[in-house]
């Protein structure tokens, strides 16, 4: 007969194998099947089999699991691109935006937890937050853009990027996967369809434009002004 488990314990054997990893693993499964709405505690906890009070030993409060899962997804953005000398500026911070995009596209909730949270970089306490801040404050310098700039401009990518992120996604239901891009451009066009071409003439004759505005395009073309922008101040 099988030994019964004791409270506390993880599904895989003793409590020790409840690892953090493990935790956001689980979180993420739920963010990307569920929305950001499906993540608590006790929803890991049962995902994996586990105590709640196990789990928290292992991330902390509900805030600290989501500020452990919006790391976990920044983590994995390259950073190298902006503090190289030898990527051209411009190209490094669109490199990077580009990366960030792909990985909040991969886990779409993960940017309405970024957007619920303060905007401190993109958190506080983060410490991939911090490096990213750092990053890109390297990357303006290179540019050649004067301190104050640099301060503004940091500021100006972070909300075009996540900005930008955020709009695109709550277009969707905001789980994984996201619809493709030509799925999600098809959308918006029938969304703009009943348009009243007499009441907004101006409007109406861009459509097919603004159907194109959750694109790839759009997103670098936003970001490229933004950035030669700052070059003029």
């Amino acid at each position: 007969m099988p030994e019964a488990k004791t409270p506390g314990t993880d599904v895989g054997g003793a409590a020790g194998s409840l690892t953090e990893e493990r935790v956001l693993d689980a979180a993420l499964a739920i963010l990307d099947e569920g929305g950001a709405g499906a993540l608590s505690i006790g929803a890991v906890a049962q995902r994996l089999g586990a105590d709640v009070d196990a789990v928290r030993a292992r991330v902390g409060s509900s805030a600290d699991l989501e500020r452990a899962v919006i790391e976990r997804v920044l983590s994995s953005v390259a950073l190298g691109p902006l503090t190289d000398d030898g990527v051209e500026w411009t190209a490094a911070v669109i490199q990077f935006a580009l990366g960030v995009r792909a990985q909040l596209f991969d886990h779409p909730a993960v940017t309405e937890l970024i957007m619920s949270g303060p905007m401190n970089s993109p958190s506080a306490d983060d410490p991939v937050a911090r490096d990213i801040t750092e990053s890109l404050f390297v990357c303006l310098a290179r540019g050649g853009l004067q301190a104050p700039i640099r301060a503004h401009g940091v500021y100006a990518v972070f909300v075009h990027i996540l900005g930008s992120i955020a709009l695109d996604v709550a277009e969707t239901d905001g789980k994984s996967p996201l619809p493709g891009e030509s799925a999600r451009i098809a959308a918006r066009r029938t969304a703009l369809h009943d348009l009243d071409p007499v009441q907004w003439p101006r409007t109406a004759a861009h459509l097919e434009e603004m159907a194109a505005w959750t694109s790839i395009d759009q997103f670098v073309w936003g970001l490229r002004v933004l950035l030669i922008g700052m070059t003029a101040t």
